[in-house]
């Protein structure tokens, strides 16, 4: 027995050495997460359960408290005194693991700045809350949420408009822990949409308040949880607090965290955060929950290159039904991976991660940068077609065929696509758009039509514009009106319609009552590549800040309309603002004659034209389609 308790000994010395070595590694890279000597957090005990053991004789046992009961073992966090006493005591460890309380935190943004959020003053100051539409968005007393207009640019990359337009339920009873800094529970984004206080908990402080308090990374989880509800607005949050004010925090609070996420029956787990230490103890934890079905998203980090921080790391084969674990790295507006993103053979998804705009404490928001908020976003679409679908267990599998694949070195399936994660689902059903087009032996350009309207979600019948009747119009969700119709073979048919549409022949603007009906009222113009931006924050601009590209060629015919008092113009042509080539009418304005009873838009292309829609062009149409479908 005497060698026995002294190698115990030399084990616990070399523990201690390697823990130290650790923390020295961690320090000559500022972007890892560090880690402090184990004395500070003490370390963690993971023992077997045998049929007899309780956590109370478990505790009493070791010497310490019994954090993780997890059927077969069971994870204890001791004091680094309890540990050296436990060497000393005789007590086997034969088949234990005993491993240092590693430090968790938030990812740090590698980009050469003071702050941890790129240096922002105004970041940290935050910015007051969102005008327009705030309490219906955040209340949900609208058939379908708005969206925030700061984050619409990048959303339409990921497609949450057009996945929301196809939704019935948007987070409707699924329950999302946010494992973060807390949150502000005040901030008025939140009412309604947080589980009861009963539920919530705060390892940090042992309360039951998980608010955020000051610190280096104060608002960090108020944003985390933000974003998550933007993708899924009627998601049921559970704050649980296991970061301090300075983004710091344990392996050992974390563990009890999922445990906490778990036990209260959460469907998804938040995890914007990150250690450099490949803890078993966590990761045993993580087998727990994804064996039970929990999705946990984890940001990758932000080290800029290819060391993702756990749990990410372990998001290919790291733990048991791995397809649950989801690790998530950011990328620019531009799709370009961010030069903080961690990546690699683990990474597996990126969303926008520079810049998106989210809640911040008092009432405010603020601009973040980093994979903590690309997560988030990955976290909410997981949530909104967890509301939709039976399908479950196949939303890793959906999220994996759904994604775009960028070509991006070290992303292993892509960008996130939230309405084509949708669409993966067999359960969930289609809207259906009606195509009216000049002939049904489609040209190029109508064929690509309707491509991009299967695309985002719809299912569509095709009519020729002489054999088609406002009756076509019945029991569907949206009308196209292609640019090929010849407008005396469609008249006024839908001008009545209570159906949204989309009309792209300028000689049906004032058929369709949204223009005069001379021709200095709507018409075409040719010699323009392109038109002027005029209003960025509607969503018919899908957030563009510039239209810069060109869209067809200086042959091609522009359509445009002169707008009424209650139409909304986004952009004209460029030598005469007045002739709106992209205008709406919401539900109800005031058109050239009478109010619109659905939501009308006037595109652009013409039928003279010859080129189909560019890229950009498809993309505004994806825009202008998904606002006259759902407002947003």
């Amino acid at each position: 027995m005497p060698e026995k308790r002294h190698s115990n000994h030399i084990w616990l010395y070399r523990a201690l050495a390697l823990a130290l070595l650790a923390l020295l590694a961690a320090c000559g890279n500022p972007n890892r997460p560090t880690a402090l000597p184990p004395s500070d957090n003490g370390y963690l005990l993971t023992v077997p359960i045998s049929a007899s053991d309780t956590p109370e004789r478990l505790a009493q046992r070791y010497g310490g408290e019994v954090i993780a009961w997890l059927g077969e073992q069971a994870i204890l966090k001791l004091s680094s005194q309890a540990a050296a006493a436990l060497q000393g005591s005789g007590v086997s460890l034969q088949n234990a693991t005993l491993e240092p309380n590693a430090i968790v935190r938030t990812p740090a943004v590698a980009l050469g700045f003071n702050s941890w959020a790129g240096g922002f003053n105004s970041w940290a100051g935050g910015f007051n809350s969102w005008a327009g539409g705030w309490n219906s968005w955040a209340g949900g007393i609208d058939t379908i949420p708005a969206l925030p207009s700061e984050n619409r640019f990048q959303f339409m990359l990921t497609k949450v408009p057009q996945a929301q337009a196809l939704s019935r339920n948007f987070g409707q009873g699924i329950k999302v822990a946010v494992l973060d800094t807390g949150i502000d529970l005040a901030h008025p984004q939140f009412v309604g949409r947080l589980a009861p206080a009963s539920e919530r908990y705060d390892f940090v402080d042992n309360d039951p308040i998980p608010q955020e308090t000051a610190g280096t990374m104060y608002g960090h989880g108020t944003g985390v949880a933000s974003l998550i509800l933007q993708v899924a607005p009627r998601a049921t949050l559970l704050p649980i607090r296991v970061l301090n004010g300075d983004g710091a925090g344990t392996v050992a609070d974390l563990i009890s965290g999922i445990q906490r996420a778990v036990s209260m029956g959460a469907q998804v787990i938040n995890l914007s955060l990150g250690t450099s230490t490949a803890d078993s103890a966590l990761q045993l934890t993580l087998n727990n929950a994804t064996n039970q079905g929990i999705y946990l998203v984890a940001s990758a980090g932000n080290c800029g290159d290819s060391n993702l921080t756990y749990p990410a790391a372990w998001a290919n084969n790291g733990v048991s039904n791995h397809q649950f674990l989801l690790s998530v790295g950011s990328v620019s507006s531009a799709l370009a991976l961010s030069a903080f993103s961690c990546n690699g053979p683990a990474l597996e998804y990126v969303a926008p991660g520079m810049l998106v705009a989210g809640a911040y404490p008092v009432n405010r928001f603020a601009y973040y940068t980093g994979t903590s908020f690309a997560a988030p976003q990955v976290t909410g679409a997981i949530a909104l077609a967890l509301s939709e679908t039976a399908n479950k267990s196949s939303l890793g599998t959906y999220l994996e065929q759904s994604a775009t694949n960028l070509g991006i070195s070290g992303v292993q399936w892509g960008l996130v696509n939230v309405v084509g994660l949708l669409q993966k689902a067999p359960d969930v059903p289609r809207k259906h758009a009606l195509l009216v087009v000049g002939n049904t032996s489609l040209s190029s350009a109508d064929t690509a039509l309707r491509t991009r309207l299967e695309s985002i979600g719809y299912s569509v019948t095709v009519r020729s514009d002489a054999g088609s009747s406002s009756s076509d119009a019945t029991s569907r969700h949206l009308v196209v009106i292609s640019g090929s119709v010849s407008p005396s073979n469609v008249g006024t048919k839908f001008n009545n319609t209570a159906v949204p549409t989309v009309v792209m022949h300028w000689d049906l603007f004032d058929e369709m009552r949204m223009t005069g009906g001379k021709s200095g009222d709507r018409n075409t113009q040719t010699g323009q590549t392109k038109v002027a931006l005029l209003n960025n924050t509607h969503p018919l601009a899908a957030g563009l800040p510039v239209l810069s590209h060109a869209i067809y060629s200086s042959s091609d015919a522009l359509n445009w309309g002169k707008v009424a008092s209650g139409g909304v113009s986004i952009a004209s042509l460029t030598n005469d603002t007045s002739r709106s080539a992209l205008f709406g009418y919401d539900i109800g304005a005031a058109m050239q004659s009478g109010t619109a009873p659905a939501r009308r838009v006037g595109f652009f292309p013409s039928s003279t034209g010859t080129t189909r829609l560019t890229n950009v062009g498809m993309h505004l149409l994806e825009a202008a389609v998904t606002w006259a479908v759902s407002g947003n």
